[in-house]
């Protein structure tokens, strides 16, 4: 065991642990690291620590806390207002004409003047 002025090394895994720490990560403890490194041959053949049981389980974490369940479900509705407002919001404004132009569209169709009628009937002898 090659030791540091304030680390011991693990002769399990390799790592740097600090002297203050009793087990190393992997769940070697101190003195078995230096029983191995002193060359007690009983010391390497020992069972290792099952280090399996103090990691936690990954397939299934903790219950969320009541607060972050509100978060969420704010957070939840917000996006289905949004949805709906782009989805059935107000309509489009027209678009302002530019520089004062407006198109008044085709012209209305003439409508026709009827004959003119003459103050007298002609001709008069008739």
């Amino acid at each position: 065991m090659a030791t540091g002025t304030h680390t011991w090394s693990c002769p399990t895994c390799g790592r740097r642990v600090p002297r203050r720490m009793g087990t190393c990560h992997c769940g070697t403890t101190r003195e078995r690291a230096e029983a191995v490194a002193a060359g007690g041959a009983e010391a390497s053949r020992a069972p290792r620590p099952a280090s399996r049981a103090r990691r936690p389980s990954r397939g299934r974490s903790a219950p969320l806390p009541r607060d972050v369940k509100a978060i969420l479900a704010g957070m939840a509705l917000v996006a289905v207002a949004a949805v709906g407002w782009l989805a059935v919001g107000p309509r489009p404004e027209p678009v302002a004409p530019v520089l004062g132009f407006v198109d008044p569209g085709p012209p209305p169709a003439p409508t026709p003047a009827p004959p003119p009628t003459p103050a007298f009937k002609l001709p008069w002898w008739k």
